[in-house]
């Protein structure tokens, strides 16, 4: 039996080292005809001797033909989705996203303000922007495969970069890429359920204080953000006219400027929501985020 073992091992090993024949061939005759003719004890064997080299060397970085995830903390190879929007759409905008695992992710929007991203392995957060000559709105994709580029979703980020370091400071997008890069404690720390949840109705809120101020009682500002309060705003699949698109159509008179771009006004409010919020522990450097997929 220890002959047969080590020359099924030399077998596994042949298999290992040239594991993927052309494309639609079947494995070598002398390989099948060996297995074949395995009574059922030596096929045990053989079953055990391939399952014991099945990572082809395991351990090391990158080789072999199995799947690799993992070593950078990278997920499942997804594309992302989601729609730029002011009210009306944001055609021909360019989309780039970069993740907590530096993978990048790029698009231009259709003729809805809808677009798709090429596919990659990403590690979540992932934040960018959608521009589109004075507009540059940033989103951030926190979970799933689905982030928008409006307004509200430009102010929330606002809330998060200034949530993201002690005392009044803010980081930029470049900073805060580099912090999730570096310190996967922070980056899923900042992803969590419980901390998106605030920055969202932080950003509402803002945008409610600037409806109140503008003359809506606060009925009629809760009636308008009903539907951004229902989804999430920032993460949710939505169309031009749905009611997520009329809650940027009816608080553009507060929040945007001429040319679609936020006021300065409703990002200064954001930051000092920011600014008041708990920042999300950070741990020790040299990793990345939550897993994508």
């Amino acid at each position: 039996m220890l002959n047969v073992f080590i020359r099924i091992q030399l077998d596994a090993l042949r298999l290992c080292r040239f594991p993927n024949p052309p494309a639609g061939a079947p494995a070598s005759k002398p390989q099948m005809k060996r297995i074949m003719k395995l009574d059922g004890a030596k096929f045990f064997v053989y079953a055990v001797a391939l399952a014991s080299l099945a990572a082809c060397g395991g351990g090391g970085g990158g080789g072999g033909s199995f799947p690799q995830s993992g070593g950078n903390g990278a997920g499942t190879s997804i594309q992302v989705t989601g729609t730029g929007a002011k009210g009306a759409a944001l055609a021909g905008a360019t989309v780039a996203l970069t993740c907590a695992n530096v993978a990048t992710l790029a698009a231009t929007t259709n003729g809805n303000g809808a677009y798709t991203t090429n596919q990659a392995a990403l590690t979540y957060p992932c934040i960018g922007t959608a521009k589109s000559g004075a507009i540059s709105y940033r989103g951030i994709l926190f979970s799933g495969s689905v982030v928008n580029f409006t307004p509200l979703t430009d102010t929330m980020t606002e809330v998060v970069l200034a949530a993201s370091v002690s005392g009044n400071g803010s980081l930029s997008v470049e900073q805060f890429i580099s912090k999730i890069a570096a310190d996967a404690t922070f980056a899923n720390n900042v992803s969590s359920a419980s901390a998106v949840a605030t920055y969202r109705a932080a950003a509402l809120d803002v945008v409610k204080a600037q409806l109140v101020a503008s003359g809506k009682s606060d009925a009629d500002a809760e009636a308008i953000l009903s539907a951004a309060r229902s989804q999430n705003f920032d993460s949710a699949t939505f169309a031009i006219g749905s009611d997520l698109d009329k809650v940027l159509d009816n608080t553009a008179s507060v929040m945007q400027e001429a040319d679609g771009s936020v006021k300065a006004a409703v990002l200064a409010a954001a930051k000092a929501k920011g600014d008041a919020l708990p920042v999300p522990g950070s741990g020790a450097t040299g990793g990345t985020g939550a897993t994508g997929g």
